[in-house]
This record gives structure tokens, C-alpha cells and sequence, in this order.
């Protein structure tokens, strides 16, 4: 999977404004409650899944590994999209391709058990698909909190989507005769980088930026990332190797 784009980054910290006091004498609408509303609405009412060319074109290339009904409706889009966007948001992987993501990930309310906090804050992060923009998201939020008084409040990085780069291109034909180098049975495919890396930055210099690493790793070594005994076989630390050293050595050969 070669990324040829990636997502885009935003975190905003939502903070909700209510009644405070003591747990005894409760509000019929508290601050929390409120908060669990708004973070319910962004969870079911999510951004629109949406089929980019560049996933289009990742779904035709593997579409003949896939079983029967999903190779049917990867080649009938024009009466099937509704039902594989349907299906492909169902799995967690494959719903980060199709759409801007959505993740509740931090929290804070009242500091005792019985005391009903005025504000409570939480964090909402965005990950963002190609097409759609910082301010499309906002919209967005501005939409999920309408009715309750709020405030909100970017933080950490932001970054918009990157832009796509193109497949017919020497540096993406190098890329594919490389992997097939060393990983003969691979099927190369343009992809989306779902993750954040540094790459866009290049985007100054040039419209041709591939992300791309020749592993391939199990559950075991992907859960490690970022985690505790993060590591990478000899086997494939090897593979990276050869796959560089092949780059170089052909990249003016083609």
C-alpha cells in the first residue's frame, strides 16, 4: 500500500457551560449532560463517507482478491455505492478510508462525587479526508452544538488533508518494480495514509510524495507501535534495506 495522500489533523476541546452546586439539589439539565449529548450527536451524525478517486482506484486494484459480492459492487458503483459505503463503514479500518473520522478521546467534569461541575471540557479529534477542510469540520461542530452554549477551542496541530499525488509517475513505477523485488506475490496499490507523518511538508517542493514502508507486519508488531517493546523484526529491517539500496540503485535507470 502506497500512500499517495494522507489525513488531515484536527483536535478541538468543546467545553459545555450548566448548572453547578451540589449533587443533592440537582438541575434537570447538568452540565455533563449536556456534554454527553453534544458527544453522542458527534458519534452518530459523523461526516459523510465518501468514495475519492483515490480509494476508487485502491478498491479496483485489490478488488480481485475480494469475495464475489464485494468485487460486484466495487465494479457496478453506479447502482452499488449507497450499499458498499454502508458496508465499508462498518469496520473500523475500512470506514477511516471512506470518511473524516471522528474520536472522543479526553474528558474532565466535576473533581468530587458529589458536586455538579458548571463546565465540563472534552476533546474531539478529526481526521481528515482528502477533500473535505478544517473549515468544512468546523461547520460541522458548529452544527452538533447548536442549542447548547458552548465554547471551543483548537488545539495541538492542525493540519488540513494533504493533496493526492499522481500514480503515473517514475517515482511511483519505481516504487511498485521495487516491491515486487522483494515481495514478488504483493499486490501494490495506491493508498491513503490514515495516520499523520511529516510528508506534507514536501508538498512545497513537489506534487510527487509516496509514503511508503517494504514490512510486513503482524498484529503482534502493529499493536507494538508507539507502545511498550515497539519493534520490527530482522527479517524486515532487512527488507527495508534491500528495498533503499534498490531505489537507489535504479531510480536512473528507468
Amino acid at each position: 500500500m502506497i500512500g499517495c495522500g494522507e489525513k488531515g489533523f484536527l483536535s478541538v476541546k468543546i467545553k459545555v457551560r450548566g448548572f453547578g452546586g451540589h449533587s443533592s439539589m440537582p438541575p434537570t439539565e447538568s452540565a455533563i449532560g449536556k456534554a454527553a449529548i453534544i458527544m453522542q450527536r458527534l458519534e452518530s451524525d459523523q461526516m459523510k463517507p465518501v468514495m475519492t478517486p483515490l480509494i476508487n482506484q485502491f478498491f479496483t486494484n485489490v478488488g480481485g482478491s475480494m469475495p464475489f459480492i464485494n468485487r460486484m459492487a466495487i465494479a457496478n458503483q453506479w447502482l452499488l455505492k449507497p450499499v458498499l459505503l454502508s458496508q465499508l463503514t462498518k469496520n473500523n479500518s475500512t470506514n477511516a478510508l471512506v470518511r473524516t473520522t471522528t474520536a472522543l478521546t479526553m474528558m474532565k467534569g466535576s473533581d468530587a462525587p458529589n458536586v455538579l461541575s458548571p463546565e465540563v471540557e472534552f476533546v474531539v479529534n478529526f481526521r481528515l479526508l482528502p477533500g473535505n477542510t478544517v473549515k468544512d469540520v468546523k461547520q460541522h461542530i458548529a452544527e452538533v452544538t447548536k442549542g447548547f452554549e458552548v465554547e471551543i477551542e483548537e488545539i495541538d496541530t492542525v493540519k488540513e488533508a494533504s493533496a493526492v499525488s499522481p500514480t503515473n509517475t517514475k517515482a511511483f513505477k519505481l516504487i511498485e518494480s521495487a516491491i515486487k523485488e522483494i515481495h514478488p506475490s504483493a499486490i501494490a496499490t495506491p493508498y491513503l495514509t490514515v495516520g499523520a507523518t511529516d510528508a506534507y511538508k514536501y508538498q512545497i517542493v513537489s506534487k510527487n510524495i509516496y509514503r511508503f514502508m517494504p514490512i510486513k507486519i503482524n498484529n503482534a508488531e502493529k499493536q507494538s507501535i508507539h507502545s511498550t517493546n515497539e519493534y520490527l523484526s530482522i527479517e524486515n529491517y532487512m527488507k527495508m534495506i534491500h528495498y533503499f539500496e534498490y531505489i537507489m540503485r535504479n531510480y536512473d535507470k528507468q
